[in-house]
């Protein structure tokens, strides 16, 4: 790090021309999600009391929730219910006409209606047919997937995207990937039903407390385990990787920057202290973008005085930080070029690490993973969240060649690639994903290696935060839709067909988060539901457990023991990082009709401006 640490926390706005892209997303009120979390409330309460008091409704529904067929069984959760209670709420506030979200409500409930009665026929026949009862719970589970699939495909197909873009899609061992997705996803089915039939007494414990669910076990532990294996798989290629600590070709770095001449300093003296250990040349082009501040002048005098690199400043009229990215990509002379962002200080072996990798020339792009000094409550949950998302996770997806987002607070690339691909997209959130994306599909290595370090700046306030994760989350629906090209199953593309209706399936699910909780709370004080602590169980598992021990996982399998601390905020944090997902999904603007498909549209590549 630079020798002039920052002590303060950032006291940016984190707000550009960037944050909520016109033509895809509006404004949302603060009084718009507690709206739906409030009507939430009371369609689930006067649904779960009806099931229950009206005797016409018992007769038809004797479990308590809305199954078509009488059964023996009793469920835990009444999902359908919560589903379809979420399903209104959403749609009464989302943001669209009146006739849109009316439309979207009727589909929501219309296809869940449909599916649920095939779902129900369909195990009363084989019944039928042989004898065998119904598991209400394995229809209760398909429900609720199924429910959580039909909101994220709803939102997506009927919401404003960016256009797709036409994508060369030909990814890395497509044969090993496959032996091993198939492999390791019946392995991890395995070790869940074995655990599910013995129920050793850990896991009788882990229940016990509400870290495994009610639902059995074993639904919970596919998910940990298929990504532990993955996680191993990718550390064993690790080990018989290309990469040379020694290679050290010439580099450029580009640093777009608006506003942020109380900041920008500390970065620049940070590259400079990392080139002073890399060995080669370091030049870097720092784009003041739009800025009313003393950007241009703190940046000119920092490299000016910087002794281990070289560089300008650049000037980029136009705002928004794809812009002032295109401009600096395409200034760039060398063969290999990072970008970080103006409050990004990267340790000082940062440089070397990443670049080691690229001695392999099948590797095209490269990120890290943040640190954070731990100062505040954001810090510490976000500390432990990157240990998560990116120390773990990305590194298990790379086992598959399937990682997706290399994020841009520090991405190191190949420069003809980033101008083959025409730079980075304006007018949607997530163009660092999408430029990673694209550069996976093309058959070259994405990773991140979590040896690169660097600290980039976490919002100081709740205004902060929300604006920044709003941003984040519609990321998802964005990059799904830019990149929707390589979802089609003829491509056998993982990250396509299988990652992206991923991140959809997962940001539908952490967006009822909230509501969720507020189910659990509603079916505990109900004196007439069975089984109270099996329902609570279930429900406080999947928001709370679960994620806790995956993160203490991620954390011990990462080396960052002081992370163990932050676990508590971390599990907090999830719950409001629920709420912001809710908030963003509520952004997305809902049009009357689903999306049509349409022909992808082609990118120019950018052009090499060179030296001026």
């Amino acid at each position: 790090m630079s020798s002039a640490k920052r002590t303060e926390a950032s006291q940016n706005e984190f707000w550009s021309v960037d944050s909520q892209p016109e033509k895809l997303s509006g404004p949302v009120a603060l009084w718009r999600a507690p709206a739906v979390l409030a009507t939430f409330v009371v369609l689930c309460s006067l649904g779960l009391y009806a099931l229950h008091h009206s005797s016409l409704l018992n007769y038809f529904f004797p479990v308590g929730d809305w199954v078509f067929v009488r059964v023996q069984d009793q469920q835990f959760v009444a999902i359908r219910q919560f589903l379809l209670s979420y399903y209104v709420a959403f749609g009464l506030f989302s943001n669209g006409s009146a006739r849109a979200r009316a439309r979207l409500i009727f589909a929501l409930v219309g296809y869940f209606f449909v599916f649920c009665l095939i779902l129900d026929l369909s195990a009363n026949a084989i019944y039928q047919v042989t004898g065998l009862l119904p598991d209400l719970n394995v229809q209760q589970i398909a429900a609720g997937v199924v429910g959580f699939a039909i909101f994220s495909t709803q939102v997506f197909g009927r919401g404003a995207m960016p256009e797709t873009v036409a994508m060369t899609v030909t990814p890395r061992r497509r044969l090993v990937v496959a032996a091993r997705f198939v492999i390791v996803t019946v392995l991890a089915a395995f070790i869940s039903l074995k655990v599910s039939q013995a129920s050793p007494a850990i896991v009788l414990w882990l229940r016990d407390w509400a870290l495994l669910g009610g639902l059995g076990p074993g639904v919970f532990l596919f998910l940990p385990s298929l990504f532990f294996m993955l996680f191993m798989l990718s550390f064993w290629d690790r080990i018989w990787s290309k990469k040379d600590e020694r290679y050290c070709p010439p580099l450029s770095v580009v640093v777009p920057a608006h506003n942020e001449e109380y900041i920008l300093a500390h970065t620049i003296e940070s590259l400079d202290a990392a080139a002073g250990r890399y060995g080669g040349d370091v030049t870097v082009l720092v784009v003041n973008n739009n800025s009313s501040d003393n950007t241009f002048a703190v940046a000119q005098t920092t490299l000016e005085q910087a002794v281990h690199l070289k560089g300008r400043v650049l000037e980029e009229a136009r705002a928004g930080k794809a812009h002032a990215l295109n401009l600096g990509f395409s200034q760039v002379e060398t063969e290999f070029v990072i970008r970080i962002d103006a409050d990004t200080q990267i340790e000082a072996g940062a440089l070397w690490r990443a670049m080691s990798h690229f001695a392999d020339p099948e590797v095209g792009c490269v990120g890290g993973v943040a640190r954070t000094r731990g100062r505040s409550f954001f810090e510490r949950a976000r500390q432990a969240e990157v240990l998560v998302n990116h120390g773990y996770y990305s590194v298990a997806t790379d086992s598959l060649e399937a990682l997706v987002a290399v994020p841009g607070m520090f991405a190191a690339y190949r420069t003809a690639l980033t101008h083959k691909l025409g730079g980075f997209s304006f007018g949607l959130n997530g163009e660092d994903s999408e430029m990673s994306m694209r550069i996976g599909e093309m058959g070259y290595h994405v990773m991140v290696d979590p040896r690169v370090h660097y600290e980039s700046e976490v919002p100081a306030t709740m205004h902060h935060m929300r604006e920044q994760r709003m941003r984040w989350f519609r990321s998802s629906f964005h990059i799904a839709a830019r990149c929707a090209d390589a979802s089609h199953l003829n491509r056998a593309s993982i990250r396509g067909s299988i990652i992206l209706p991923l991140m959809l399936f997962n940001a539908a699910v952490r967006g009822m988060g909230i509501c969720l909780i507020f189910f659990a709370i509603i079916e505990y004080i109900d004196p007439f539901t069975r089984d109270l602590i099996p329902q609570l169980h279930a429900i406080f598992s999947v928001a709370i457990g679960a994620p806790f021990l995956v993160s203490v996982m991620a954390i011990c399998i990462n080396r960052a023991w002081y992370a163990l601390l932050y676990v508590p905020e971390y599990t907090l944090f999830r719950l409001l990082r629920s709420y912001f997902t809710l908030e963003s999904m509520l952004s997305i603007k809902i049009t009357e009709h689903v999306r049509k498909e349409t022909r992808p549209v082609t990118l120019p590549a950018l052009p090499q401006l060179g030296h001026k």
